[in-house]
């Protein structure tokens, strides 16, 4: 499905470690900005959810926005103010 970077997995871990009950990581894809992405924790599958197991992270995604990540690779990288993001590349 899509390809996860050492440095997008270090941040997953870490925001799962300060969480008391997550165990699915949501990726869905910003309203507002192209490849950006949105990440949440979540303690459930949705009805219309697709399960992508990474690296023994277990991620859900919306069957309507699969296709922004076919072949794709999650990132997290540092915008132009140094800002940290999630992102599609």
């Amino acid at each position: 499905m899509f390809i996860l970077t050492e440095a997008a997995k270090t941040e997953i871990q870490n925001r799962l470690e300060l969480s008391d009950s997550a165990k699915f990581i949501r990726l869905q894809m910003r309203k507002s900005c192209f490849m950006k992405v949105k990440l949440t924790l979540e303690g459930a599958v949705e009805g219309n959810d697709s399960e992508i197991v990474l690296d023994n992270l277990h991620f859900i995604i919306d069957k309507g926005e699969c296709h922004y990540f076919r072949d794709k690779k999650l990132d997290f990288i540092p915008d132009r103010t140094g800002f940290k993001e999630f992102e599609i590349i």
